[in-house]
């Protein structure tokens, strides 16, 4: 449903995979990392397969480093911890589930829901407790994406999402009116994605009849805990024909709409223009297409210690490597210079995207302290990697801090395809 993106993780996560209980996994990765070292190169690659089979669950008991003179494991141990750290992060474009049953307060089952998926969901806009949030609802989920869920639930109590939300969350309020039940409405799910049909314009100039028109302006929303760095629609790869199976041609077909996605919104709308249907057309029979979403990963800190002696000391997880390039001390200003590469990060580094620099980056004194730069300034830009110099007010010797970047470990070009039949026309 969301493209090749997941073939990774799909092979290492496939059915007869090792399945680990956690309290038995630092043991078995222990046993596996011994193996690489055997004399028979049969178990050497087999224990690497073995590895790779746990899945991202094992890096956190993968050793960093291999003992001294064994260069293969070494190798080995880089190619393990890289294809895990890959699927790691690519498992962040997947859909969030929800598992929820009884009879409980829709408080609860909110609460349930934002626990499970690391979603936010406000209820700020509905009426004050002793409401609808009160009252007792029966819910059965197991397993179910979270729009889906989501969905499901609403409908039972009543209410929808705001649509202009700008708080970073699901912002809940209660239905204006009558509307179709989400599942058998113009909805189509795609990973964490939701598509929703939200109206049609039909133009006619009666002096250019050629001319008439027909826009679908379709909202595209997403779970709050990702933060997309850009969308876009080619329109070459919608697809629409009308309930005589007259297909409607789509116009510009060789354009591709790129929607801003500023940060705030969990949602934005698209328009896809195609041409008028005949009057006795009565539905879109079938609708569908191909969205983009450039998508950042899950987000790694990446730390540097003695600052005061630190130069062209390189991190590396999954698909970005952070180097810290070095230190200047003038009074009690510390500069840091840092670059960040990314092995294909698509157009998310193009010098209109200004995401990466809201990427948090502080500094952490022995004592516990917490400093915040004063500036952070860009040296260079490229299309995979961009250098920064942060500065900082700081007091005491530059080793007594450690520095401290996150950054997302990959960026994923992600298809999402999204379906809709018997949509009616106005």
């Amino acid at each position: 449903m969301i493209g090749s993106v997941l073939v990774l993780v799909g092979a290492l996560l496939a059915p007869g995979a090792d399945q680990v209980g956690a309290e038995d996994l630092a043991e078995r990765v222990r046993q596996l990392v011994r193996q690489l070292d055997a004399s028979e190169l049969s178990r050497r690659e087999a224990a690497e397969e073995s590895l790779e089979r746990l899945g991202p669950q094992a890096l956190e008991f993968l050793p960093r480093e291999a003992p001294p003179g064994k260069a293969e494991v070494a190798q080995r141990l880089g190619r393990i911890r890289r294809k895990l750290q890959r699927a790691q992060a690519v498992l962040g474009v997947e859909a969030s589930s929800v598992t929820l049953r009884g009879t409980m307060p829709l408080t609860k089952i909110l609460a349930s829901f934002q626990q499970q998926t690391g979603n936010k969901i406000s209820a700020a806009r509905i009426e004050a407790p002793g409401g609808v949030l009160a009252r007792a609802m029966e819910v059965d989920f197991e397993q179910t994406p979270f729009w889906s869920a989501l969905d499901r639930l609403l409908d039972q109590a009543g209410l929808v999402v705001y649509p202009f939300g700008e708080r970073g969350g699901v912002e809940l309020m209660a239905s204006p009116g009558p509307r179709p039940m989400a599942e058998t409405g113009p909805v189509s799910y795609a990973g964490p994605f939701r598509f929703e049909v939200v109206s049609l314009l039909a133009q006619r100039d009666f002096r250019a009849p050629e001319t008439g028109s027909l826009k679908v302006e379709l909202e595209v929303a997403w779970e709050p805990r990702l933060a997309p760095i850009s969308l876009k629609q080619r329109l070459a790869t919608v697809e629409a024909v009308d309930d005589r199976d007259t297909p409607l041609p789509i116009q510009t077909r060789d354009a591709t709409l790129e929607i801003l996605v500023p940060r705030g919104p969990i949602a934005r709308r698209v328009l896809l223009p195609m041409a008028l249907p005949a009057r006795d057309a009565r539905t879109i029979a079938r609708l569908h297409g191909t969205l983009e979403a450039l998508l950042p990963s899950q987000v790694e800190t990446f730390r540097f210690e003695n600052l005061g002696r630190a130069k062209e000391v390189a991190r590396r997880v999954a698909s970005v490597t952070v180097t810290l390039e070095g230190v200047t001390r003038i009074g009690r200003s510390l500069e840091v210079r840092l670059l960040v590469h990314f092995d294909r990060p698509g157009d998310a580094l193009a010098s209109h995207r200004t995401w990466i620099f809201s990427n948090p980056v502080r500094l952490e004194r022995n004592d516990g302290k917490t400093i915040l730069p004063e500036s952070v300034s860009p040296t260079r830009q490229t299309s995979n990697e961009l250098g920064i110099t942060v500065a900082f007010a700081v007091e005491g010797p530059s080793d007594d801090y450690t520095l401290a970047y996150q950054t997302p470990t990959m960026i994923s070009s992600v298809p999402l395809e999204y379906h809709f039949r018997d949509i009616p026309l106005p």
